[in-house]
């Protein structure tokens, strides 16, 4: 109700304003070429920040306060006009202009580099010229709303949705399915135990456009199903200065409790200075378990006795940043473009989460027994600095060179409390159970690209990339209390393990190095074919290799406290110590008190690497109203892994050689509409954390992880049929359709172990995947002569996908058939906006997603999968002069995330016979942002 009041409110307003103002509109031509129309020219109103750019039929229009103007048309290499205008409320002032060349011929001007590329309207044109099936969203679309990085931003693309605030899936298929470019150089997997990239570690204003290509091309890398999503951060063209500073009010966090441990002085900063780390001295675990005395004084001197989250309020979430860019002409006609920009944010998280698990449902039962039953009180910190440096050096016209960098470093603080039951383990008793964790990556991406054009038919283009990341994890501690429920002012006591394990007073140490290094090279041809003073079509072959090394070392040690045998009376008055002296030197010795034991095994670090050598050949060929792309890729992969289990040394190394042809064919129906059809075989292999065998437990979804060294590379067959229509600029209407078959596909299944789920990775027999997607870009402003409706445009496109993978007849304890893990059957993205001539705009967007697989189930534990929710953002941005204010609000619906398990097996949800397994809220986030240049 108050969204509609406010929408009404904003209609009223704009329709008073417009009722006085005039409108100016025309045609601009290019003198030089038979006056046809110039897309991309410059028209301003003279002495304001009033334009806009003409469309890809050279038209514009303007809408102004009534008054006497002067009208500048312009475009880089033309003569600049001035027009006189008087325009008069409630009409329509017609403009047309013709623009010549400044003084030399057209042939001396790049039309390609002097268009902006970060626009709606550019990229549109990119995506109806592309030769695959392409989805896209620009710097300029992403501007207009609350994303403050990638994530957030590119799940408004069709057919995108987004998991844990960071990771994309495409198509419904999981984020293991996609590749990820950055600057046309491939970025790392940013996460220890997923193949993934975590988009939110890219800041909005950093990105001038994403491209996602669902279809594949010989050009292009082979290792993806759902799409390949190549990001190009900022490309400055402009001298600029500009600061920004941001406040964020998210409710039940801001100025609440917030509960952490001690830190280092550099947790601001995003990463620890040798407060939570374990030290290079620290003993061997075959000393510390030999002799306990070595423990003892290990723990005493060489950790921090750090187990007692002390209370603090969360402030407001807070971010600032600075940006210049430059661009620097030299005499002999050299250019040195520039943008930098440094960043820092800080926010803060505080969410309540039902945390629950149930037994079997058995016969004649209409709901299974109870198992765990928690509320987990989580508090989050994480600080961000994000550095951007991009420089871009024009030898000449025809040579260009590139040089871009990306540098984050995070900290994520994270206490979780857990209060509640396991009626499985001791049903009459409570459990207060930790987990207190701190982790910092540092990472950074970087790349030198060259663009050579040797002459009118030959050009080279080249990158190399370099990948580095540094993730630590020190000192992450798990431990469980309890007390007798039916005493409630008993105090809780700490439960003191028989042996080493990750969750009983368990401290772990976790450190990833991972480094990578690429070179890829690109040769183009053309052929431009003319009969009869007739333009045939430009035919382009196009041959290329590309090289990637990857090298990962993971390393990992945990130690537990344990009592020995000290009598009764001492082992409850140990186990019952306050949080705050438990662990400390009086308490910890080798005579009695707690001892340490190390529980580090061989198979808690591992290193590996990857080798990939790629080339292909690639042609385009147009015949009439037919465009015709094909080729062929090959891909020769080694990938090793070299750990010991207790079996011994574990040595892996999968050479792969794949061979994947494409084909594209687009029939050009009219100058706005075109058909396209595209199959492609594409691979998907296996990575590092999937074939290591590293066991580790997940605290929040009390279960392990642990790899399998047996994965195969997954084939894939790719087949898409798209409509495209583009009526007029910015606009389009596009309806696809897209199959996908799946040859040995990597899935996550669940293996019985103990009592808790442990989850491992396998190859399934076969999948497929099939669905259609709608895109819709429309603009009010030819369908109404409302001034108000007319600054009114819309973005809605939705998808409906099917999917089902077969595991096999060999599989044991779970469905040999179900829908693929984290398959949504459809997504829908809405986007409202409003803009008018004074700087004023108003964005709505609405998001959401079908039910689908969380966690893989088996006969013990049902399926999990994640409830559907409404995700609404506002956002109001203002200009006045040079400063810019933005005010968003996130998540205003404050949707719960719900997780529900499959108790009754039927593949449907249903609240009342189903069970909740985790529901909470993140609460609504309201933030200003203040942007001023100068």
């Amino acid at each position: 109700m108050k969204f509609k009041l406010l929408f009404l409110t904003l209609l009223l307003t704009a329709i008073t304003h417009s009722q006085n103002k005039g409108t100016i509109a025309g045609t601009v031509t290019d003198k030089n070429v038979n006056n046809q129309s110039l897309p991309f020219a410059n028209v301003l109103v003279k002495g304001t920040t009033i334009g806009t750019n003409t469309d890809l039929d050279g038209k514009y229009s303007i809408s102004v306060a009534a008054g006497n103007y002067i009208v500048q048309f312009s475009f880089v290499g033309y003569e600049s006009i001035e027009v006189p205008v008087t325009v008069t409320a409630d009409e329509t002032i017609t403009v047309d202009q013709a623009l010549g060349s400044a003084g030399f011929t057209l042939q001396d001007v790049v039309i390609k580099n002097t268009r902006k590329k970060n626009t709606e309207t550019a990229v549109m044109v990119e995506i109806k010229e592309a030769k695959q099936v392409v989805s896209a969203i620009s710097s300029e679309q992403i501007s207009k709303g609350t994303d403050s990085n990638a994530a957030q931003a590119i799940q408004r693309v069709p057919g995108v949705t987004i998991v844990d605030g960071k990771f994309i899936m495409i198509r419904g298929l999981s984020e293991r399915y996609n590749n990820v470019l950055i600057n046309n150089s491939v970025a790392p997997s940013t996460e220890v135990d997923r193949r993934t990239f975590a988009f939110d570690l890219i800041p909005s204003s950093a990105i001038d456009k994403m491209v996602i290509y669902k279809t594949g091309s010989a050009d292009k890398p082979g290792d993806f199903s759902g799409g390949i999503i190549n990001i190009t951060t900022s490309e400055n063209i402009t001298e600029f200065n500009r600061a920004s500073v941001g406040f964020g009010y998210r409710m039940d966090t801001s100025f609440q409790d917030q509960f952490q441990t001690e830190g280092s002085k550099t947790d601001f900063l995003g990463f620890d200075y040798e407060f939570r780390t374990l030290p290079s001295t620290f003993p061997s675990a075959a000393l510390i378990n030999t002799y306990p005395q070595v423990g003892v004084v290990a723990s005493n001197t060489k950790l921090q006795n750090n187990f007692n989250p002390t209370q603090s309020t969360a402030f407001l979430d807070n971010s600032v940043g600075f940006a210049f860019g430059r661009n620097k002409k030299f005499a002999n006609g050299m250019s040195l473009q520039s943008i930098n920009s440094l960043s820092y944010a800080n926010s803060f998280q505080t969410f309540q989460r039902q945390f629950t698990r149930y037994t079997t449902l058995n016969e004649g039962e209409s709901r299974p027994p109870l198992w765990l039953n928690f509320l987990d009180d989580t508090y989050q910190n994480e600080s961000r600095i994000t550095f951007l440096s991009n420089w871009i050096l024009k030898l000449n016209s025809n040579n260009t060179i590139k040089f871009k960098n990306l540098l984050n470093q995070i900290g994520e603080n994270e206490t979780i409390i857990r209060n509640g039951n396991n009626f499985l383990q001791r049903g009459d008793d409570l459990f207060r159970n930790y987990l207190l964790g701190y982790k910092s990556r540092s990472i950074y991406i970087g790349q030198l690209e060259g663009n050579h054009k040797l002459n009118d038919n030959n050009a080279i283009d080249w990158v190399t990339g370099v990948n580095y990341m540094y993730e630590s994890e020190p000192d992450l501690r798990r431990f469980r209390t309890i007390k007798d429920a039916s005493n409630p002012d008993a105090p809780y006591e700490m439960i003191d393990p028989s042996s080493t394990n990750l969750f009983d007073t368990g401290r772990y140490f976790g450190t990833l190095s991972e480094y990578s290094v690429n070179n890829g090279a690109n040769y183009t041809h053309t052929i431009d074919r003319v009969k009869n003073d007739e333009e045939l079509g430009t035919i382009k072959l196009k041959t290329g290799y590309y090289v990637d090394y990857r090298k990962r070392t993971f390393d990992s040690r945990y130690v537990s406290y344990y009592l020995p045998d000290l009598g009764i009376d001492r082992i409850n008055e140990l186990k019952q110590l306050p949080l705050t002296t438990i662990f400390n030197s009086e308490n910890v010795n080798a005579t009695n008190g707690w001892i340490m034991r190390e529980g580090t095994r061989s198979i808690d670090s591992y290193s590996a690497d990857n080798f990939l050598t790629a080339g292909y050949v690639y042609g385009e060929l147009p015949l009439k109203k037919f465009d015709l792309t094909g080729g062929v890729r090959v891909e020769h992969n080694i990938l090793s892994l070299q750990s010991t289990t207790d079996a011994g040394p574990q040595n892996i190394k999968n050479p792969v050689t794949s061979v994947l042809p494409s084909l594209n064919i687009a029939y050009n129906i009219s100058e706005k509409s075109i058909l396209r059809l595209a199959y492609s075989k594409t691979v998907n292999r296996p990575e590092f954390r999937e074939i290591a065998p590293f066991l580790f437990y997940d605290y929040k979804n009390e279960a392990a992880r642990v790899g399998n060294s047996q994965l195969k590379t997954a084939k894939i067959d790719n087949l898409d049929f798209r409509y495209e229509f583009y009526p007029t600029k910015g606009e389009t209407v596009s309806l696809g359709a897209f199959y996908k078959r799946f040859d040995q596909p990597i899935e996550n299944v669940t293996q019985i172990t103990t009592e808790q789920p442990q989850f491992n990775y396998a190859n399934a027999d076969n999948a497929f995947n099939y669905g259609l997607e709608l895109e819709l870009r429309k603009s009010f402003k030819e369908m109404t002569d409302n001034l108000y409706l007319g600054r009114l445009s819309a973005n809605v496109n939705a998808s409906y996908i099917v999917s089902k993978v077969d595991l096999g007849a060999g599989v044991t304890s779970q469905d040999q058939e179900r829908a693929l893990q984290g398959q949504s059957p459809y997504i829908v993205n809405v986007a409202l906006g409003y803009a008018d001539e004074t700087g004023f705009s108003a964005n709505v967007t609405y998001n959401r997603f079908g039910d689908r697989i969380f966690s893989v189930g088996d006969r013990n534990f049902p399926t999990i999968y994640e409830l559907s929710r409404d995700n609404l953002d506002l956002t109001f941005s203002k200009t006045v002069k040079k400063t810019t204010f933005k005010l968003g609000i996130k998540d205003l619906l404050n949707a719960k995330y719900q997780f529900f398990e499959d108790s009754n097996r039927d593949e449907k949800i249903r609240k009342n016979i189903d069970n909740a397994t985790s529901v909470f809220r993140r609460g609504t986030l309201i933030s200003l942002n203040v942007t001023h240049n100068f």
